[in-house]
């Protein structure tokens, strides 16, 4: 019988000191918590912020890529604006020449058919350009919000022994 005691003497004190430290170590202070919620707030400030950036390089690739199609098409509505400027020279000097007539018309609607492409695809880069203009906008608006509010995440514990 007392075998027993000598046992279960220590093991009560045990399991009540481990509750003790137990209680003591989920009881939060309301410093604590507005920490916490400070820290919420800048990941989530800080994620928004990642989000915008990734969205930002996006656009600037799609921005990039526009400019580069409406470059294409420029550059072919000239070439065949050129050759439609040189045919109907030559249909100046020889009006009844039939093929020089009816290449300056094939070049005519060639280089009209690429300054449609060209001017399209100048309205989407032009679209394009806006949105990365707000969205660099936003996060230049985003970071300094995140500056004046000092918002820094600090991965410390937070002073409780």
């Amino acid at each position: 019988m007392m075998n027993k005691s000598i046992i279960s003497i220590p093991l009560i004190l045990g399991l009540t000191c481990c509750c003790m430290y137990m209680g003591k170590a989920q009881q939060i202070t309301s410093d604590s918590l507005q920490i916490l919620q400070a820290r919420q707030a800048a990941l989530e400030k800080a994620t928004e912020l990642n989000k915008l950036k990734i969205e930002l390089a996006k656009k600037q690739k799609q921005e990039q890529e526009m400019k580069d199609r409406t470059d294409h098409f420029n550059t072919k509505a000239n070439y065949f604006l050129s050759k439609a400027k040189k045919y109907s020279e030559e249909l100046k000097k020889h009006p009844s020449d039939r093929k020089a007539a009816k290449k300056s018309k094939k070049f005519t609607r060639r280089a009209n058919h690429f300054t449609r492409r060209a001017q399209r695809f100048a309205v989407k880069y032009s679209k394009l350009k806006n949105d990365v203009d707000q969205l660099q906008q936003q996060i230049t608006d985003l970071q300094k919000q995140i500056d004046q509010d000092n918002l820094r995440i600090h991965f410390q514990p937070s002073g409780n022994p």
